[in-house]
């Protein structure tokens, strides 16, 4: 999985190319969403009800750490 953000999608969400192919995979309308929080909470809440997806577990791992290290007032 490449690590750079390339693609500003709406507000603060920045998904690379293959983020993106990753959540059309799930069927996952990555471009609804009004924030970087509200997709992160989708894909829990996706992780939560089906089997684990190493894919898509790994995407919520670096979106979470992106959103720390950008987004978080420390």
């Amino acid at each position: 999985m490449k690590s750079s953000f390339t693609h500003k999608i709406k507000n603060d969400i920045y998904l690379s190319d293959d983020d993106i192919k990753i959540l059309e995979k799930y069927d996952i309308p990555y471009d609804s969403f009004s924030s970087m929080k509200e997709l992160m909470f989708e894909i829990e809440t996706i992780l939560d009800e089906i089997e684990p997806y190493e894919d898509l577990e790994e995407l919520s791992i670096k979106l979470a750490e992106y959103n720390y290290h950008f987004k978080t007032n420390k």
